[in-house]
Parts: C-alpha cells; structure tokens; sequence
C-alpha cells in the first residue's frame, strides 16, 4: 500500500495520531518495511512484524507475527490495509492482546475513510480519530482492555 514514494505524509499523520494517544514506547509496525523504517528513523522504538523474506533480513529485530509478542506489552500498532482484508475482525483482536490498555491501534488504508471506522469501532476501540494524508487515511483508537 505505502509502496509508493509519498511514506512522508502518512508518517506524519501516523505520528500525529501516536501523540495524541500518549502511545509513548515500543511500537510494532506490520506489514510494512518503509512505514518500520522512517518510523524507527524518527526516533521510535519499532519492531517490525511479517515483512517479505528479503526486508526482513535487513531489518535486526524483525519478528514473522505477533505470536511471540507478549500480552500488554506494546504501546501501539501500525497496520495496513485492514479494510482490504476479510479477516480484520481476528486481526484487531490479535494487536488489542498485545497492546497494552490505553495504547493505540493505527490504521493506514487508502481511502475507505466510513470503513476503516466501522471495523475500528467493531473491534471495540475507542476515541477513534481520522487524519488524511491525500489519499490515504490514518484511523487510529485506543486500546480498552476490560479485564
């Protein structure tokens, strides 16, 4: 999705939404090998989770999934594509387990704006936000576990 040469503006947006939640910490990026790298490069805390084979050897600490990443432990998630994908109801509820409570959720899709936010709210995510970068939508929300 963010193959293209314009990663600056979503990482803008992306990090507009960070700072709002106050998702300060380690962050996974899934998906994306650009978004993980001028994410990291602006001085975040990234792991890169189920990059292609090649990227994923550039790349130290890159993981295959989120398997291995403990409950709670990550203060956000930056995900791609979730409006393009038939399972994003297992997806969310994957990055809310390992994201801890009051963290963020942040989504990059490209358009779908009504979607993206129907499926953040389904997924029980709060203080949903949207940011436009062109024609990309960043939707981002908080992470409630009610344990």
């Amino acid at each position: 999705m963010l193959d293209g040469l314009f990663v600056t503006p979503a990482v803008t947006a992306i990090g507009e939404a960070l700072a709002s939640a106050r998702a300060d910490g380690r962050i996974a990026v899934i998906g994306s090998s650009k978004l993980a790298r001028a994410l990291a490069s602006a001085g975040r805390d990234v792991v890169p989770i189920g990059l292609p084979a090649r990227a994923a050897k550039k790349a130290a600490n890159a993981l295959p999934d989120l398997s291995t990443v403990q409950a709670g432990s990550l203060a956000a998630v930056i995900a791609t594509d979730i409006t393009a994908s038939d399972a994003w109801a297992a997806k969310l509820a994957e990055w809310s387990r390992v994201v801890r409570d009051g963290g963020a959720i942040v989504v990059v899709d490209r358009g779908h704006a009504a979607e993206a936010s129907r499926r953040a709210l389904c997924a029980g995510l709060s203080e949903l936000e949207q940011r436009h970068a062109g024609r990309t939508v960043v939707t981002s929300g908080l992470v409630t576990h009610l344990d």
